[in-house]
């Protein structure tokens, strides 16, 4: 039996759906070879892993933890608001396509205070209307945006969504 280098061919489907995502050949090579989490390679790679994420983040050295966890965008997004808004937070989370609409249930359910400005699917926020909403509550602790709002395609700017966070002293979600 023989192995054929992993290329992509002609049969393989490219997947848009939101989920499983097509990767590249390297990546399902990489996938070929099992490593079960107890064998002491595959510890050292996750290991490198979560400290390589604490340095992106500039936090290596201040008693931080990254903890890697397995599930759909869905299921990220309802681990962060779930975990990282206090009692007493507020959210607003910035909606324009089903992904931020879906971020405001998951808060709902999770029984935190949320409040949605919403716009057009097909076009950035305003972020003028939101620094006013921002400013005329006063209340909110948090803001959130999706990055990429694959319902449509539209990629939202994280800059600037990140910019008026911090000049009102908001934790930033993506």
């Amino acid at each position: 039996m023989t192995t054929k280098t992993a290329e992509r061919s002609s049969a393989d489907k490219l997947l848009f759906t939101p989920g499983p995502l097509t990767v590249s050949p390297s990546v399902k090579q990489a996938m070929l070879r099992d490593l079960g989490s107890r064998d002491p390679e595959f510890i050292g790679i996750v290991a490198d892993i979560r400290q390589r994420l604490l340095a992106l983040a500039g936090v290596a050295d201040a008693g931080y933890e990254a903890i890697l966890m397995q599930g759909s965008g869905t299921f990220g997004i309802e681990a962060v608001l779930s975990s990282c808004i206090p009692a007493g937070g507020r959210l607003l989370v910035i909606v324009n396509g089903a992904y931020g609409r879906r971020m405001a249930l998951i808060a709902r359910a999770h029984g935190i205070a949320c409040s949605t400005l919403d716009f057009d699917e097909n076009a950035w926020p305003d972020f003028a209307a939101v620094e006013q909403a921002v400013q005329a509550d006063g209340a909110f602790t948090h803001i959130a945006i999706v990055h990429s709002e694959t319902t449509s395609g539209l990629l939202n700017p994280l800059a600037e969504a990140g910019e008026l966070a911090r000049r009102n002293g908001l934790v930033f979600i993506v």
